[in-house]
């Protein structure tokens, strides 16, 4: 008696471990985790810097340091800022540099709660 009792207290503790074990797995592949939102941010950040050189090289701007740098606030909003260095953007007049850097704010990516500044790092 005391064997079946034994017995069937182990197939309930397994029993109900198998059931919070696939209830955790469950919910798991439905929030989606810090490293999923991480992965698909990166994503974007990549793809934004690449279509940043790509524009800038067909501007004549050929081999251009990029720098893309992020803050993430607490409520998990991002703040982005695009910084973009070249030899000839130097050289450009006023005019010329505000309207290139009217193109480059048209190159960011849409998600979530996002915010953007494009500058240039100027040597003079």
């Amino acid at each position: 008696m005391m064997k079946a009792n034994g017995y069937w207290t182990v197939v309930l503790v397994l029993t109900l471990f198998a059931v919070f074990c696939c209830a955790g797995t469950v919910k798991g592949r439905t929030d989606p985790g810090v490293r999923e939102i991480e992965g698909y941010y990166q994503e974007k950040e990549k793809g934004l810097v690449a279509d940043v050189k790509e524009f800038l090289s067909g501007q004549g701007f050929v081999h251009s340091g990029v720098m893309l740098t992020r803050v993430i606030e607490a409520d998990g909003s991002r703040e982005y800022t695009l910084t973009v260095h070249h030899g000839k953007i130097d050289r450009l007049d006023e005019e010329s540099r505000q309207l290139l850097m009217n193109e480059l704010e048209e190159i960011v990516f849409e998600g979530g709660d996002c915010t953007f500044r494009h500058e240039f790092l100027i040597n003079q």
